[in-house]
């Protein structure tokens, strides 16, 4: 009698036409879905990267990443140090004493061109020199923006009444110096997409708990409602 045998099952090794296309698409492409010149690019400049909301942890919103794209013609650009939470260490050395900084020493963002020569944006953070206008104080506000000439572009300031008595002490002069938040711009955003990147550095400094460590409550409104002052 002829016993049957269970079916087997038969496994094809995948040669498919789909497989296929895919080995040809991945050795045409660099890592990420790049294509080969963008792959080269890197190469060379390894710190070339496509400008997004990550973009120096964040503090580019997805108006301003547009912006920059639609109006500026901005996508791959140069962003050292990414990944890197700079605030961190700059926080811990503006908590030992309430004094200006040179500007190098605050420095949280700086993003070139592709080519890595030009700089686009720079962001630095620093104790004063200011110190935070009485009547703004008076007002209830707990921030004030400002706009100016730089060499190369654009100046936007952003002073923050991060009030921290203990460190007035060890301040010149005893004064409280306000927490200042500087934007250079040599693209030519809108005042809106600079005021969004002040508030978003900002906050790195004072919303994340550990960092400044202002005593008094710090509000910042949209930057949409934001008006900003000419210097």
């Amino acid at each position: 009698m002829h016993q049957s045998h269970p079916a087997t099952k038969i496994f094809h090794t995948p040669t498919s036409l789909a497989y296929l296309l895919v080995l040809a698409v991945t050795a045409c492409s660099g890592p990420n879905g790049d294509s080969k010149g963008e792959h080269e690019d890197r190469v060379k400049n390894p710190d070339l990267t496509i400008l997004t909301e990550k973009s120096c942890l964040g503090i580019f919103d997805k108006k301003v990443v547009t912006e920059a794209e639609r109006d500026h013609a901005i996508r791959r650009v140069t962003e050292p140090r990414a990944g890197d939470d700079v605030t961190i260490m700059v926080s811990l050395d503006m908590n030992k004493q309430m004094t200006t900084f040179k500007p190098f020493a605050g420095g949280p963002c700086v993003i070139r061109d592709e080519s890595a020569k030009k700089r686009l944006f720079s962001v630095t953070v620093n104790w004063g020199p200011s110190t935070f206008p009485s009547s703004e104080r008076q007002d209830g506000k707990s921030t004030s923006y400002r706009v100016g000439k730089a060499k190369d572009g654009k100046r936007a300031e952003l002073l923050v009444d991060c009030q921290r008595s203990d460190l007035v002490k060890k301040s010149k002069d005893k004064k409280m110096l306000a927490f200042q938040v500087t934007l250079i711009d040599n693209v030519g955003l809108s005042n809106r997409a600079e005021v969004s990147i002040l508030t978003k550095s900002a906050q790195r400094f004072t919303d994340l708990e550990g960092r400044l460590s202002c005593q008094n409550k710090i509000t910042y409104p949209a930057p949409e409602a934001v008006t900003v002052a000419t210097r």
